[in-house]
């Protein structure tokens, strides 16, 4: 953990009105240079799209968590949620020391956001889109 790194409270409030009271799809959260605070970016209501949360990220790093729903191929197909962790540090035009940042602060996140399924950690679009979430979900 980064040391004075910490997480808003609000980052709490939301993540457990998605997880708990499912008012939201998706949320982002980021980092405060400023503060040195892990604080909410962006809410996806719950009707948001998973394309809509993948054009949240920006071409800076973001922490962000998605209730994740798929149906299984099994016979009869079985509905699968998942609250999955993104680390997202894209490769271009960031500075190393913001990307340090964001790496040491991502654990005092995940500490705070108790009932998380599954991690994903991507550099590259690729890494995010909407098959690769389905795979790591129903793996």
């Amino acid at each position: 953990m980064n040391v004075g790194t910490h997480v808003s409270d609000d980052c709490v409030t939301e993540f457990n009105k998605l997880k708990l009271g499912k008012q939201y799809r998706y949320l982002t959260f980021r980092l405060n240079n400023d503060t040195n605070e892990i604080v909410v970016d962006h809410v996806g209501e719950r009707d948001s799209t998973y394309a809509e949360f993948v054009s949240h990220l920006q071409n800076e790093s973001r922490y962000a968590v998605y209730d994740y729903h798929a149906q299984t191929d099994d016979v009869p197909p079985r509905q699968v949620e998942k609250l999955v962790f993104i680390f997202w540090s894209p490769d271009a035009n960031q500075p190393v020391k913001q990307k340090m940042s964001y790496a040491a602060g991502k654990e005092a996140l995940k500490k705070k956001l108790n009932g998380l399924s599954k991690e994903i950690q991507a550099n590259d679009p690729s890494e995010v889109e909407e098959a690769e979430m389905r795979k790591l979900v129903l793996n």
